[in-house]
């Protein structure tokens, strides 16, 4: 059954209006008519089932049938900081990582940043990250839907994040300072339910970079000898995470 975010749902009022891009959808795109089903979340952790009474240009007409039980979330809450790259690449990483179970994303610009001139994303690409989430959590069964965050400054995001919550910074370099990602995980506390992950630009962290985040807390991880794409990265360290928490059918 299709599946759709929309906010702000009243359950306790069973008939009610959709209107929006959902409705150009639902008609247009995929055709649906009057008595057809689909379901409905709004990020609160909840959906229904919900009968289609009428379709017209501008709006959907629709009861609320059912409650229905929602998908489990992870037991922990991941973070995940991109260093900026290529739309493309961020895009990605924000589906995929979105389809597995992340809680939030936060662009970070950093000294090797990639993608536009400034590093900054406009607002009109953020609404479309945004969007990119949404859609994917559509799609695999999530009633929650991932921030896209607004693009912050590597040290900004850094000491914010560790004022709640451990980060683990991938790094190619391996020193005395690096752990492997196994021991990284392992050895975060099982009542831990919260971390961040961050993921450098292209052309990885600095040096200098690297020194400043150490000095605030952050943990250096290594993802082995093999040099990963940023968006590749993401999605390894995020699955080997929710793996070994127990969330990818434990």
């Amino acid at each position: 059954m299709q599946r759709f975010y929309v906010k702000n749902i009243d359950p306790s009022d069973r008939s009610f209006i959709l209107n929006g891009d959902i409705v150009r959808q639902l008609r247009s795109v995929l055709r649906f008519e009057s008595g057809s089903h689909i379901r409905l979340f709004d990020g609160s952790g909840h959906e229904w089932e919900v009968e289609i009474d009428h379709i017209s240009k501008t709006e959907i007409a629709a009861t609320l049938i059912a409650a229905v039980k929602p998908s489990v979330s992870p037991s922990i809450n991941v973070t995940m900081l991109l260093g900026l790259a290529k739309p493309e690449r961020i895009e990605f990483a924000i589906q995929k990582c979105t389809e597995l179970g992340a809680t939030e994303f936060i662009p970070v610009i950093s000294e090797r940043v990639q993608g536009s001139k400034t590093g900054a994303p406009s607002q009109k690409r953020l609404v479309r990250w945004q969007r990119i989430a949404i859609e994917a959590a559509e799609q695999c069964g999530r009633v929650s839907v991932p921030t896209v965050q607004p693009s912050t400054l590597l040290m900004d995001a850094v000491c914010k994040i560790l004022d709640s919550q451990p980060l683990f910074c991938m790094w190619e370099e391996i020193s005395e300072q690096t752990q492997s990602l196994k021991t990284a995980l392992r050895n975060i506390p099982k009542a831990q339910s919260e971390i961040a992950m961050l993921i450098g630009p292209p052309g990885g962290f600095t040096p200098n970079e690297v020194a400043s985040m150490v000095k605030v807390g952050a943990n250096l991880v290594t993802l082995g000898e093999r040099v990963l794409r940023s968006e590749t990265a993401a999605i390894a360290v995020l699955s080997a995470t929710l793996y070994e928490s127990g969330d990818l059918g434990d």
